[in-house]
């Protein structure tokens, strides 16, 4: 049931992630329903599963969620590190948004017993997250399946600290902010990215000085460091969990030497289905 569930999802968000809007929520409230139970039955409708009583019962109410949208906005990234409109080569740093009621991914999959559950939220009014991009391509931003996604691996991060990929900064902004992470090292092969980002957001740091950042490959980086050198490791260099199982896969040698370091993978749980 999950695999045809994902392959539905996919289309849907790809496709048409914006389908439902606030006047279909109001119109199915009208029938006396509140704004999240007028969503699960409007997005079941969209998703081909009205006659699907295995997706109702055991799916349905673990898979979407209504966000809360202060929480996100409060968030310390949010508040400290604002990005304005910056063109820079290829690059763009920008705000986008999600509309009132559009469908995103919010969080890793979730494993419920048997179940393999993805997780999927809207929020009842615009949201906006900055973004950087690539070609008039997002390549990466701060959303909240980033915020959430990340809250595990922040939460553990702690002595010296080593992450792969650096993005817009979010997890070694978060990271920098606990008194008991000393200093983290970021290694990323995109000269521009770092030019970027050492110019418009490490400025913006609380604790810049925790940071060193590192230019080179990944792969060519562990393979001259020794297990003892970091408390903690960190990789996020894909995008998705499409080619976040290759990146695994290959990363997993290079890995295998660190038997006193605790190492993790963005999204690991996600990936792991996808192993199988």
């Amino acid at each position: 049931m999950t695999d045809e569930i994902l392959i539905r999802l996919s289309n849907y968000l790809n496709f048409n992630e914006k389908a439902i809007t606030k006047e279909l929520i109001d119109n199915v409230k009208g029938c006396g329903v509140d704004t999240l139970q007028a969503y699960k039955l409007l997005l079941t409708s969209f998703l081909g599963f009205d006659d699907s009583i295995i997706f109702k019962r055991d799916y349905l109410d673990k898979m979407v969620s209504e966000m809360d949208r202060d929480y996100y906005i409060n968030n310390p990234y949010y508040k400290n590190i604002r990005l304005e409109n910056i063109k820079y080569k290829d690059w763009e740093f920008k705000n986008t948004k999600y509309n009132a009621f559009e469908a995103f991914v919010y969080d890793d999959f979730l494993y419920d017993n048997d179940l393999v559950i993805p997780r999927i939220g809207f929020f009842s009014k615009d949201y906006k997250y900055p973004g950087i991009y690539y070609k008039n391509r997002l390549w990466m931003s701060v959303t909240p399946n980033e915020i959430n996604t990340m809250a595990n691996p922040i939460r553990k991060a702690k002595g010296k600290v080593l992450t792969f990929g650096l993005g817009l900064g979010y997890f070694i902004y978060m990271c920098s902010l606990k008194s008991d992470v000393d200093s983290i090292t970021v290694v990323e092969i995109d000269k521009d990215v770092i030019y970027l980002f050492k110019k418009y957001i490490l400025p913006k740091f609380e604790f810049k000085d925790k940071i060193t950042i590192i230019n080179t490959d990944a792969y060519k980086y562990l393979n001259d460091i020794n297990d003892n050198e970091n408390d903690y490791i960190f990789v996020d260099i894909y995008h998705d969990a499409s080619d976040g199982i290759s990146t695994y896969n290959k990363m997993k040698d290079s890995l295998s030497k660190f038997e006193k370091t605790i190492i993790d993978f963005w999204i690991m749980d996600t990936i792991k289905y996808y192993l199988k």
